[in-house]
């Protein structure tokens, strides 16, 4: 059982799907199973925001830098569009924190040059230090900047986790 392809034909709406190879199909989620729960939440967040006849497409779904990256492309209103934005925000901010391999809790990991969010359980390589010390290891403030919807930059807030 795949379930990047069952979450691609469980969102026809939000996916444009090949029937002879859904893995090269664009948006196919190249990420393991940990972030399964983040992505279809992300699918629902999106579908309830869409209107009648606007309409929305994945375009690459994948792990960059140890966090969730999406790419999109839409015709919707300008509210619709901030409203898939934030949807898009919250997963990636989601996967900042979420292990890749299992969904567990997990944390930024460098391993021999690669960045990946891992639990301990799945983690390989030496943690990346919080830059505020213990406590803050999980928080990330993670913004897009204007017009680059795929471009997030991971930045360690002063609000510490509770």
């Amino acid at each position: 059982m795949d379930w990047r392809r069952d979450l691609m034909l469980w969102h026809p709406r939000l996916f444009l799907t090949t029937a002879e190879e859904p893995s090269r199909s664009f948006g196919y989620p190249h990420c393991e199973r940990g972030w399964q729960d983040i992505l279809v939440r992300l699918c629902r967040r999106i579908e309830v925001a869409l209107r009648d006849g606007e309409t929305f497409e994945f375009v690459r779904i994948k792990q960059k830098m140890g966090i969730l990256l999406v790419d999109w492309d839409t015709e919707a209103s300008k509210s619709i569009e901030s409203a898939i934005g934030h949807a898009v925000d919250l997963a990636v901010a989601r996967s900042a924190c979420t292990c890749e391999i299992c969904g567990a809790e997990g944390r930024l990991h460098a391993n021999k040059g690669w960045l990946e969010t891992r639990c301990a359980e799945h983690a390989a390589g030496d943690p990346v230090p919080p830059h505020l010390g213990q406590g803050f290891d999980n928080v990330r403030r993670l913004r897009r900047r204007r017009g680059q919807a795929s471009v997030y930059y991971a930045l360690t807030t002063a609000t510490p986790t509770l």
